[in-house]
């Protein structure tokens, strides 16, 4: 109920629309900005995908985000967040805190923030769900729990010289406890810049690294695959480990209506109690055309790419396609991988509006048992409204 009367009193007041509400005091010393965004998504899938009944095909539908936004300063160099998911439908709670802390910015080498957001790791993982291109993010995200939001984290932002710079200590999500029975700390960070920058092309260029900091044995899937969010689990085999460690290079290229992206990603895990080694290699490459000529936009601030807003009053049209590959090896079993293509159709109706199309066509090895199907097709639509 609550999230159909914020889009009814939304779409009642369209004036309202795109900035949501925002205040400033007459001093410029205070600022307010209420938003917010509301995903539902529908996925179809058979296959291996829904190997439970046969791999018949299968129909989902869910609230994937509803979120209350709420930013602002205070006497500029302090800048905070509180933001609240109001159905949160990956993890079935009703409502728990997205995005809260504060940010002091008056130290001038660097910004520092103290609280619960995103931690340095991944291009596209650190691209807003409102601009991302395809309905979910890449499959090595389902390796990596740095995808989470952690419980809290202290992190620095700065530049130093033509790159700029993220680095943190964070409180894992899904975090078990060290031996020693306090809590387990994952160290992150990520350089980043853009040598080429300019109003007809940009090209970014970055690498991230994080070390969970275990020091004891943790059950682990090598990766925990969601092709379509609302169902259609693809797992990976489990293993004891007493060390995890992760890096990431990236690549983003666009210029005008074209855009370029891809990442390469290594997880390191040595076994625990004399058990095998393991290791994640996952990879992307994504392309996207806007065909009525809006480019996606940088933010050099942080090293991410922006989203699109419709240039003319019929809306904009992109199109989109992707190539995803995960693998898990370890030393005492053969290889589990799934490779992805992904073909794909958004239409920003306009700025506030989005409507999401994606196909996947999904091919695994070693995950199935023999004569079981090993490959899906998978059919994703998200409604996309954003204040």
């Amino acid at each position: 109920m609550l999230v159909a009367g914020m889009l009814a009193a939304a779409l009642a007041t369209p004036s309202a629309l795109g900035a949501g509400f925002a205040y400033q005091s007459p001093d410029g010393d205070y600022t307010l900005e209420l938003g917010g965004r509301m995903h539902w998504d529908t996925d179809s899938f058979d296959g291996v995908l829904n190997r439970e009944f046969d791999g018949a095909r299968r129909f989902n539908t869910q609230l994937r985000r509803a979120r209350l936004e709420l930013s602002g300063t205070v006497k500029q160099d302090f800048e905070w967040v509180f933001d609240v998911n109001v159905n949160e439908g990956t993890t079935g709670r009703t409502a728990e805190f997205h995005a809260l802390g504060v940010k002091y910015t008056g130290f001038g080498l660097f910004d520092i923030f103290v609280g619960r957001d995103k931690e340095p790791f991944g291009l596209e993982e650190l691209i807003s769900s409102n601009a991302i291109t395809s309905i979910e993010r890449a499959y090595f995200a389902e390796a990596t729990e740095a995808d989470s939001q952690p419980h809290l984290g202290v992190r620095l932002d700065g530049q130093a010289g033509p790159a700029r710079w993220s680095a943190g200590v964070f409180s894992p999500y899904d975090r078990p406890r060290r031996r020693d029975g306090g809590d387990r700390l994952a160290l992150t960070g990520r350089v980043f810049g853009a040598p080429i920058a300019g109003p007809e092309r940009t090209l970014h260029l970055g690498l991230a690294l994080t070390d969970r900091n275990l020091d004891g044995p943790v059950s682990q899937r090598g990766f925990a695959l969601d092709i379509a969010e609302s169902g259609g689990e693809l797992d990976a085999s489990r293993l004891d480990v007493r060390s995890d460690r992760q890096a990431l290079a990236e690549l983003l290229y666009l210029q005008g209506p074209w855009s370029l992206q891809a990442e390469v990603f290594r997880k390191r895990m040595d076994g625990a109690v004399d058990g095998p080694d393991g290791e994640v290699d996952a990879y992307y490459v994504q392309a996207s055309w806007t065909i009525t000529g809006e480019s996606r936009g940088y933010r050099p601030a942080t090293g991410v790419a922006g989203g699109i807003k419709p240039a003319g009053p019929r809306g904009a049209v992109e199109l989109v396609a992707k190539y995803d590959r995960i693998r898990f090896a370890a030393d005492d079993r053969p290889d589990e991988t799934v490779d992805g293509w992904l073909a794909g159709v958004n239409w920003y109706v306009n700025e506030h509006l989005r409507m999401m199309l994606n196909y996947i066509r999904v091919d695994s090895d070693g995950l199935t048992a023999p004569g079981e199907d090993r490959t899906a097709d998978v059919v994703s639509t998200r409604l996309q409204f954003v204040f």
